[in-house]
């Protein structure tokens, strides 16, 4: 449980397991960049055989050329590795905004609202955060109940406001959406409150509606990652510029090395085509749901977590179990 709060970290004790898993060819990376890196390797083989059997016939490029487009190559894979982690980077710090936002929601609602409300209003913050994660990974128009969050946030929420999520083409702003109807619905006029109380309120229940907007900008934010991709003409270029470059060294190293370049040519390749497709892993931090590279998971359950002891603490209440209530009392009346 520690660890999921901390996420997974690397550390220096984990080499021999990293390495393990490249030598038995469990790694990742290497499965993603085997086809072109065996092609390279194959080329590396022909390369080393013409220089082996023909030697005079030989197409010797010489060292000059790699050299000077080398450093070329370098620049544009750190250029396209920076640009793809920017972009991890910022989504981290938004989905950081997301959980500090969604706590100042759970600390103020709980005192700021008539009970009901309040209860509402809770519900729908344990909500939010499974709904953007669905939205951000692929599955927002799938049915909650088919997806694997589906126990996380099903309990919190009835039947009817499922299907009203489910009617908007966005789950996360239409969670949103319900947010605002609490603070805005006509009962949210309260009128069995006290008008000195509404008064002294007003300010608690003005910063519940900038939270909300808040939250309703962090949302756009994720969104403007994961429809504005690293530029397809760089990443072509890149591609084709390491492809040219790859598959000609042998033609450079043959004459210098003979039948070691291969293995020697392999492991260049290896290195090189690594290097872009970390760029390419982590260009697209919330849609390579299987690694969950941003932690929506972890985020989403922190900010459930922190909702129910919040409420807990200050209302003494358990919102699964008002839900509960509610649907046994809808099935009683029917």
């Amino acid at each position: 449980a520690a660890g999921r709060s901390a996420g997974v970290r690397y550390t220096s004790a984990d080499w021999f397991r990293n390495v393990k898993s490249l030598v038995l060819l469990k790694s990742d990376i290497l499965r993603r960049i085997s086809g072109h890196l065996f092609f390279n390797i194959f080329v590396a083989i022909i390369g080393a055989a013409w220089h082996a059997y023909s030697p005079e016939t030989f197409l010797n490029l010489g060292t000059t050329g790699h050299s000077l487009s080398g450093a070329a190559l370098s620049l544009l894979l750190v250029f396209r590795t920076n640009s793809a982690y920017d972009r991890f980077w910022e989504a981290r710090k938004i989905l950081g905004s997301v959980v500090d936002n969604s706590r100042g929601l759970s600390r103020i609602a709980p005192t700021a609202l008539p009970p009901q409300q309040a209860h509402e209003f809770g519900r729908m913050i344990v909500a939010f955060p499974y709904m953007l994660r669905l939205h951000l990974t692929g599955r927002g128009q799938v049915p909650i109940k088919d997806t694997s969050d589906a126990p996380d946030v099903l309990p919190y929420i009835d039947d009817k406001k499922v299907e009203t999520i489910e009617s908007y083409f966005s789950k996360p702003f239409a969670t949103l959406s319900l947010m605002n109807q609490i603070l805005h619905s006509k009962n949210a006029l309260y009128p069995d409150e006290d008008p000195e109380k509404t008064l002294v309120m007003l300010p608690q229940r003005q910063i519940l509606q900038r939270n909300v907007n808040l939250l309703a900008a962090n949302t756009g934010a994720c969104e403007r990652i994961l429809g504005c991709p690293v530029p397809l003409s760089y990443s072509r270029h890149l591609s084709r510029y390491l492809t040219v470059w790859s598959a000609t060294l042998p033609f450079v190293l043959a004459p210098l090395l003979g039948w070691t370049s291969v293995p020697v040519i392999a492991a260049i390749c290896w290195s090189l085509f690594s290097i872009e497709e970390v760029g390419h892993m982590i260009e697209e931090p919330f849609a390579a749901l299987p690694y969950d590279q941003v932690q929506t998971k972890r985020v989403a359950d922190v900010i459930k977590r922190d909702t129910l002891s919040m409420y807990k603490q200050q209302l003494g209440i358990d919102l699964a179990d008002e839900v509960s209530t509610t649907k046994q009392t809808e099935l009683a009346s029917a």
